[in-house]
């Protein structure tokens, strides 16, 4: 996890030393988890790829007011487990339409003793109709499981008034950016380029945020 401390360190200016054990506990539990379902590649010894390709966009878009936070598509808890143990204090939902990755997310969240965590096993479409995740958080965010237009449409469903969709996207998003504007929401759509280290490893990586125009 030495790459993930240095990115902890330069790049976000926090003490790696204040989360490095519980991102060391994150990456035990899945990996043991990952002999038996497959959630990563079954060659990975680390997670620590998968942490920096979850944490990286924060080196410019803040999420320190973000209370609370839907993860969609969560997988094994990207992005949403590392960006928890970031910010402790923020209710998160992990969304996952898969039974047995949940089951796993479930696991980790417990044996880790992540407080303030929901794990649902749903498509977001239909959870999104659910009037105890309705419009309720302050930021949805995904790990490139859908075009946006897709992402954006279930987002505003689980967002309040004044909240944001996080998209985490790579490679050439420009037809994904023209369906997403042929829509003609009420919304602006700003895209964030990243240019890391090339030591970490974050190659061609993107945010969209996506917000309504009434709350810019």
């Amino acid at each position: 996890m030495n790459l993930l401390k240095k990115f902890l360190s330069e790049e976000l200016h926090i003490n790696p030393e204040l989360y490095i054990d519980k991102f060391l506990e994150f990456d035990k539990l899945l990996l043991d988890w990952n002999t038996k379902i497959n959630l990563i590649s079954r060659k990975s010894i680390s997670i620590e790829d998968h942490i920096l390709n979850s944490i990286f966009f924060l080196t410019k878009h803040d999420l320190t007011k973000v209370r609370s936070l839907a993860d969609i598509g969560t997988g094994g808890g990207f992005p949403g487990i590392p960006l928890k143990i970031l910010y402790p204090e923020m209710d998160l939902l992990l969304l996952d339409s898969i039974k047995k990755k949940i089951l796993v997310v479930e696991d980790i969240v417990e044996q880790m003793n992540l407080e303030n965590v929901k794990v649902v096993c749903g498509r977001a479409e239909e959870v999104k109709k659910d009037p105890e995740f309705r419009n309720k958080y302050d930021a949805v965010i995904s790990k490139a499981v859908a075009p946006l237009s897709e992402l954006y449409e279930w987002g505003k469903g689980l967002i309040n008034q004044t909240g944001e969709t996080l998209c985490i996207k790579g490679g050439d998003i420009t037809e994904e950016l023209s369906l997403l504007n042929k829509k003609k929401y009420n919304f602006k759509a700003e895209v964030i380029n990243f240019e890391p280290d090339i030591s970490y490893g974050i190659e061609d990586k993107k945010l969209v945020v996506i917000k309504r125009k009434s709350s810019i």
